[in-house]
């Protein structure tokens, strides 16, 4: 296996899609922060119209009022931002596999084979698997702002705060909370990414090469994470519907494709014993040569 990874790393192709891929998905997120921002904004100014030195039991019940709303409004426009990220990113990873598979066929057989697979129906269909998980991430981050934010003003009504003081301290709240979108952004948008690619190697598997696999390929730089390295030591081939299971820190992480935790820009990629085989023989004619 060695072999193989190692002609991967010359080729470039994979390094380049995993840099390609993290570039477009910060480019989503930072399209959904946008959002995040503007309806901010709207709060703030809607708070800002309220008078009085003392935070009020009755300004509380109107302020929460508003907070909920407004974090409502938000989570559904956020909602149809990611599925449209997620489509683009599903496409982005069918898009990668066909290059890689061809590459990697050509690279290691000396041959294409011509690949049976329906990009945009699978990409809808993944996008649309998706969603749903879109909605509970999303769901869970608004009720979380909205039980958090609850709980600071009930608060500052016993301690007696001044109004223009909640107002600051609740805009420094939203702000301090713009990481955990980008966060949740991020992870579903990667997720939609590997997801496509493996639904798109199912069909392959299925239509055009049989007995494909999976590998992982892991970005190496001064960001990598020591679980990464960890794995990347290892680097498992497995076929296609059986998880990547490995341990550390003393927990099983069990996965069929990445992430496998947050901020993980591992991509999955594909892989075959007859690539594996080839690029061995590769190599030793050339030591030989």
């Amino acid at each position: 296996m060695e072999a193989f990874f190692q002609t991967i790393d010359s080729l470039k192709i994979a390094e380049n899609h995993a840099q390609e891929a993290a570039k477009l998905e910060r480019q989503q997120a930072v399209k959904l922060l946008k959002r995040y921002s503007e309806i901010r904004q709207t709060l703030r100014d809607r708070l800002d119209t309220m008078q009085g030195d003392t935070f009020t039991a009755q300004q509380l019940r109107g302020v929460i009022i508003q907070v909920e709303s407004a974090i409502f409004a938000m989570i559904k426009s956020l909602k149809t931002e990611m599925a449209q990220s997620g489509q683009i990113l599903t496409q982005k990873g069918l898009d990668d596999l066909i290059k890689e598979t061809q590459r990697f066929e050509q690279t290691f057989m000396g041959a294409v084979t011509p690949l049976n697979i329906n990009v945009a129906v699978i990409a809808t269909d993944v996008n649309n698997f998706k969603i749903n998980q879109y909605d509970s991430s999303l769901n869970a981050y608004g009720q979380d702002l909205v039980s958090e934010i609850s709980l600071q003003l009930s608060n500052a009504v016993l301690q007696q705060e001044s109004l223009s003081k909640v107002l600051m301290r609740l805009n420094q709240y939203f702000l301090g909370e713009e990481w955990k979108l980008l966060r949740i952004a991020r992870t579903e948008l990667h997720s939609s990414y590997a997801m496509g690619k493996w639904e798109g190697m199912k069909t392959i598997a299925e239509t055009s090469i049989p007995k494909l696999k999976k590998a992982l390929y892991h970005p190496m730089d001064n960001r990598t994470a020591e679980d990464s390295k960890y794995i990347a030591v290892k680097n498992p081939i497995l076929p296609i519907n059986e998880p990547f299971t490995y341990t550390w820190a003393g927990k099983k992480r069990i996965f069929m494709f990445p992430p496998d935790r947050p901020n993980d820009r591992s991509i999955l990629i594909p892989a075959h014993d007859a690539w594996v085989k080839s690029a061995k023989s590769q190599q030793k004619t050339k030591s030989q040569a």
